[in-house]
């Protein structure tokens, strides 16, 4: 198995792009023209993240450190998506209840949005693998469902909102594990597992050895963990 690598969210990330990657396969046309088989194989997350130049000699030397273990392709880093837009505490803050445990008349409760914190956003029933939906709790207390568009994840794997109705989530791409009531969907921020793409990736120029130049760094999904 491989090992998983936990690299830091604050090493320095200056831009995101995360693209999921439908993958098509044809038999080709026929003799009269016809396409015979169309059919989606797959789709896969291809993650990349640049890395703004450093003046900061340890994380430069961290950074060496954790493309070193990476070993090319052989371990799966875990990884932040940088996502400015993200179902965060600023869309959905931590509340309290009163002392004897109820809420407000309208379902809501106490937020201190100084704390940072976030209301969990957890599954209200199950979901198996394969499915493309999930029910989650919007109330005890009330707060907002997430938006068409936001990122989650499960387990290291990586969705996107593509549709809201009431309390149900249908998102893209189908689900890789099993959800069980009351787990939580991981969105400030998501976490994705992925390889690297290639194994040049994290090449980095150091300039008179006093800082890293920038750096762009792909990864694709990892399933096999």
């Amino acid at each position: 198995m491989p090992e998983i690598i936990d690299w830091p969210c604050d090493l320095g990330v200056r831009d995101t792009d995360f693209f999921l990657k439908w993958t098509t396969r044809s038999a080709g046309r026929s003799l009269a023209g016809h396409e015979q088989i169309v059919g989606v194989n797959a789709a896969v997350w291809e993650v990349s993240l640049t890395f703004a130049r450093t003046f900061n000699g340890d994380r430069l030397r961290l950074f060496e450190a954790l493309v070193a273990r990476m070993r090319g392709r052989q371990n799966v880093a875990a990884l932040c998506v940088c996502d400015p837009y993200r179902y965060g505490p600023r869309v959905a803050p931590l509340q309290w209840p009163h002392n004897d445990g109820t809420w407000f008349s309208d379902g809501t409760g106490y937020a201190d949005g100084s704390t940072g914190a976030m209301q969990p956003l957890l599954a209200s029933a199950p979901a198996a693998v394969g499915a493309t939906s999930v029910s989650v709790g919007l109330t005890n207390p009330v707060r907002p469902n997430l938006r068409i568009g936001d990122m989650f994840s499960r387990s290291g794997f990586l969705y996107r909102t593509v549709g809201v109705a009431g309390s149900v989530v249908q998102f893209e791409p189908p689900l890789r594990r099993a959800i069980a009531v009351d787990d939580a969907l991981t969105t400030n921020p998501p976490k994705f597992f992925g390889r690297f793409a290639t194994d040049d990736e994290g090449r980095r120029v150091r300039e008179n050895l006093k800082w890293g130049a920038q750096v762009t760094v792909n990864f694709v999904e990892a399933f096999d963990r």
